[in-house]
């Protein structure tokens, strides 16, 4: 509780005073998974313009010296650019900056975990969103189980007795799979994972999409169905799912050491889920985390591709991150003006010390009746 408390009072100075503690990096939107959910493998992309590690080593000894604590390696897949990502992972190693790396495991070799371990990674994230019976509903591929349960084996094989990579299985719940998420935390578990997270899943509409512009230029969400159906969950399904994840925090003790993490899911209504839309609250991940596309650009936030604050191979990050057109958009966001932000989860995972406050103030009283 302690850890949570320092991290929303770090993020409450670094907001007001826009400093990059934080940065995403797509190394490419191309993708390996064909997932009915997510839409960022139909998206246009234009490989010859994705940059090289020559171009990329200044960009981050720019982000090192401004004081970068931590980057998540983020794709599209970010394997199908394997030695950039190796070299990405061994400066980050060597400037003392965390490391986070997501997989969908559809390009995992036991060679490729080697690899990753001997660059120094600090924290993999495995999605496991399937179980055999669903197919492949979800992530459109065949073998997601397998892949993904063979990629904790190998991790944990090749780490041995150290602590690193710290091994984290994602499960993004929706009305597709919540009723499997036990047999997935199991799985998880029995592998040797460190940390099973249960994330409700975002779904932006196209309402959302056509309110949300900011000085003219449209969202472009990732997180969109490709499948031509919502995979919100209906009110008893809402309920079902609420009632699973409750019983599963309070068995916790059952799956020590690893942890249980259902962050995003704490708090929320089965209204909330009915419609997957989060409770509104101050967002600080468009002032502390440096979105950066494959080519260079610094955006404001995941679902803005097109809103470019600037480009790090012809400036730096001192003088993009908090300039007048990054401050317009955060304007904007507190304002209210961006209807996308009311079905975006991940502001769960980026709370200020105010929030905390409020939260722990609405669960005392939850719990006194």
């Amino acid at each position: 509780m302690l850890d949570k408390w320092i991290k929303g009072a770090r993020n409450s100075i670094w907001s007001a005073t826009y400093r990059p503690g934080h940065a995403i990096i797509f190394l490419t939107y191309r993708c390996t998974s064909r997932c009915s959910a997510c839409n960022i493998w139909q998206r246009p992309v234009n490989k010859s313009e994705e940059l090289t590690w020559e171009q990329w080593q200044p960009i981050l000894e720019n982000l090192a010296s401004s004081g970068l604590r931590s980057v998540e390696l983020f794709g599209g897949d970010a394997l199908l650019r394997k030695p950039l990502l190796l070299e990405m992972i061994r400066f980050c190693t060597a400037n003392d900056i965390a490391t986070f790396f997501p997989t969908n495991s559809s390009s995992l070799t036991k060679n490729i975990v080697g690899d990753l371990i001997d660059a120094g990674l600090g924290t993999v994230y495995l999605s496991l969103d399937e179980v055999p019976e669903i197919g492949t509903s979800i992530r459109g591929v065949k073998r997601h189980f397998e892949r993904a349960t063979k990629g904790i084996a190998q991790f944990v094989e090749a780490r041995g007795g150290q602590k690193s990579p710290r091994i984290s299985c994602i499960t993004t719940v929706s009305s597709l799979n919540y009723q499997h998420v036990p047999d997935l935390l199991r799985v998880a578990h029995e592998a040797g994972a460190d940390e099973y997270m249960v994330r409700a899943i975002s779904e932006f509409t196209n309402l959302a999409v056509a309110q949300s512009s900011v000085e003219g230029i449209a969202p472009s969400p990732y997180f969109m169905p490709t499948d031509e159906r919502t995979h919100a969950f209906n009110r008893e399904q809402a309920r079902e799912c609420l009632s699973m994840v409750a019983d599963l925090k309070s068995r916790r003790s059952e799956f020590a050491p690893m942890s249980i993490d259902t962050t995003n899911i704490d708090g929320l209504t089965e209204a909330n889920l009915e419609n997957l839309e989060y409770p509104r609250q101050e967002c600080v991940f468009a002032t502390t985390n440096v979105v950066i596309s494959p080519y260079g650009n610094v955006l404001p936030c995941l679902y803005y591709k097109n809103y470019h604050l600037g480009n790090l191979r012809r400036d730096s990050v001192k003088n993009i991150w908090g300039n007048s057109q990054h401050r317009k958009f955060c304007d904007a966001q507190r304002n209210g003006e961006i209807p996308l932000c009311d079905q975006c989860s991940i502001k769960a995972y980026h709370k200020t010390l105010g929030t905390l406050v409020k939260d722990s103030i609405r669960s005392i009283g939850a719990s006194r009746h």
